[in-house]
């Protein structure tokens, strides 16, 4: 009885809960809430939406300002673990990404950004010597250009961005999510898939034709590398589930959707990146992650 009457006290209008001692409120009192509850809701005011709007503004420079000065501290704080992947100007653009994420999916984003970063620059040291000596190892000593960051990253900068403008719509933020951790679960795949299939594929064959191949060659594949390209882009996406940026569906729609990104990848290199100057590796892993994280939403949105 001391409860019900707190809440009450606390959440009721005076007119309606009667007095503190619990006694019920006038039936008059009662008539004119019933007269009240049916009357049709007003339509907002544009004074609401202008208020609205710049509480959302408001909320958003805050989220970014936080996102800026940590993020920035982080950098200072690891510039000598980011400069061994990373080349001075893709740190830079890095920074502008790993905000946009931090501002967008918090902490957890966050992570798995950090988590994409470091596993996929541990994975292109395996095998190292023998990829220096087949003429496979990453261009600039395996760090990465800016290029390399936004055909990483580019996707999922989006996903952030549109994540911030549209804060307010949850449906649409998930579906969001889910592409953020599509793109870079793909791109994980892809890397270590590419990575240990140069080191240590006995077999590797064209994706277009099914024909074998030197290593290294754009649009090969294998089963050594395809088979850790799976498992990279698995425990990613259990991760990003663990932390609950997305739910089971999300999670299944999330890898299927790396999958087939990933061997869009393949079959573009086997196919049209030859053949035009533009495809460059960097502009093929663009479309790839673009690929995955579309996929991610759509399928998440047909699963429900």
């Amino acid at each position: 009885g001391a409860v019900m009457l707190l809440l009450k006290r606390t959440f009721l209008p005076k007119h309606i809960r009667g007095d503190v001692r619990g006694r019920p409120a006038r039936s008059g009192a009662r008539q004119e809430v019933g007269a009240s509850s049916l009357a049709p809701r007003r339509k907002p005011l544009s004074s609401d939406r202008v208020s609205s709007s710049g509480h959302v503004a408001k909320v958003l420079l805050r989220d970014v300002g936080q996102a800026v000065a940590l993020n920035s501290t982080v950098f200072i704080l690891g510039y000598k673990a980011l400069s061994s992947g990373l080349s001075n100007a893709a740190i830079v653009h890095s920074w502008v990404l790993g905000t946009a994420c931090l501002a967008a999916f918090q902490w957890k984003g966050y992570v798995l950004v950090c988590l994409y970063f470091v596993a996929g620059t541990l994975v292109t040291k395996v095998g190292k010597r023998i990829k220096m000596e087949e003429g496979t190892y990453e261009r600039n000593e395996g760090k990465r250009t800016p290029a390399s960051v936004w055909g990483s990253g580019f996707a999922a900068f989006v996903c952030a961005l549109l994540a911030l403008w549209f804060a307010e719509e949850e449906r649409l933020c998930a579906l969001l999510r889910a592409g953020f951790v599509a793109s870079f679960a793909s791109k994980l795949s892809d890397t270590v898939a590419s990575e240990i299939g140069k080191a240590y594929g006995k077999t590797t064959i064209l994706i277009s034709t099914m024909r074998p191949v030197p290593r290294g060659t754009d649009g090969a594949i294998s089963v050594e590398g395809t088979m850790a390209g799976l498992v990279a882009s698995g425990v990613y996406v259990v991760f990003a589930l663990m932390l609950g940026l997305v739910n089971t569906a999300g999670a299944v729609a999330c890898t299927v959707a790396a999958f087939l990104a990933n061997n869009f990848e393949s079959l573009l290199g086997a196919t049209v990146q030859q053949k035009y100057d533009l495809l460059n590796n960097d502009v093929v892993n663009m479309s790839q992650i673009s690929v995955a994280a579309l996929s991610a939403a759509l399928f998440l949105s047909l699963l429900g």
